[in-house]
């Protein structure tokens, strides 16, 4: 990771800012729902030890304790860590909830270690990625299982936002197309981000060669338009849209968000 990119995530504006936009009471509702179906889904039995794979802040952390795991969350921003450390005060699982400092891309753990992992929106922001999903595979212990949630670059969302940017002229240089999907760069102030819509077919296959074998593919939210509605009226209509697409469409194909779970071959 370079180091200007990894300068851009150290910082706590940028955990700050995804707070404030997708961890919102409107959007709670729905990772209420996906996190129960997340853990039905994984067969994971109350005490069992789940690792939270760039924790952030730690919201994914708080659902998943709040549903009975034993959870270790890392990051390599201490500043992000500093976040989740407050959050997992305020919201009482300090006895639940484990922090660790560690990069995605040299995890600071045993191979085998765990018998679940989580890694939520965090991939696409990684230029490594294929070494990071290297190291989610070695610390996930065979038979374990690794959920992944990324953005997905055949969705409905991403063809029309896509053909509206070229239609207005508004289309950026800074978007490449590569093997993992489409990568987007942006300067901001604290360095360069990275946000990557990733190729599902290119993740199950890699995932496939690391000893990962797909077991359910999954839809997220529809759309995360929410995050560009002005009026609060027009965002929670968005929500209600996404909630029931998630409890009775289902589809991962249209649908930005997709997580998949996988299960390493023994």
């Amino acid at each position: 990771m370079t180091e200007s990119r990894h300068d851009a995530l150290a910082g706590a504006a940028i955990h700050e800012e995804w707070v404030a936009l997708y961890r919102t009471p409107e959007a709670q509702p729905f990772y209420e729902l996906a996190f129960d179906d997340i853990v039905r889904r994984l067969g994971a039995p109350k005490g069992a030890t789940i690792l939270d794979a760039g924790c952030g802040s730690c919201a994914k952390s708080v659902l998943l304790a709040a549903r009975g795991l034993q959870v270790v969350g890392t990051d390599f921003s201490e500043d992000a860590l500093r976040l989740a450390g407050e959050t997992v005060k305020a919201k009482g699982f300090a006895d639940r909830i484990t922090l660790r400092q560690g990069d995605l891309t040299k995890l600071p753990f045993k191979d085998g270690e765990f018998p679940y992992a989580i890694c939520w929106g965090v991939l696409m922001h990684v230029p490594e990625v294929g070494k990071a999903l290297s190291e989610l595979a070695r610390v996930v212990a065979p038979g374990g299982q690794l959920v992944l949630s990324e953005g997905n670059m055949y969705s409905a969302q991403s063809y029309g936002m896509r053909f509206l940017k070229r239609l207005l002229g508004r289309d950026r240089g800074n978007v490449r197309r590569v093997p993992a999907g489409l990568e987007t760069t942006e300067e901001g102030k604290e360095g360069t981000l990275l946000t990557r819509q990733t190729d599902m077919r290119w993740l199950v296959a890699e995932c496939d060669r690391l000893g990962l074998s797909l077991k359910s593919r999954s839809a997220g939210q529809l759309t995360e338009l929410y995050t560009l509605a002005p009026w609060r009226p027009v965002r929670s209509m968005i929500h209600v849209v996404n909630n029931a697409w998630f409890r009775f469409v289902r589809l991962p194909g249209p649908a930005f968000g997709n997580f998949l779970i996988f299960e390493k071959r023994r």
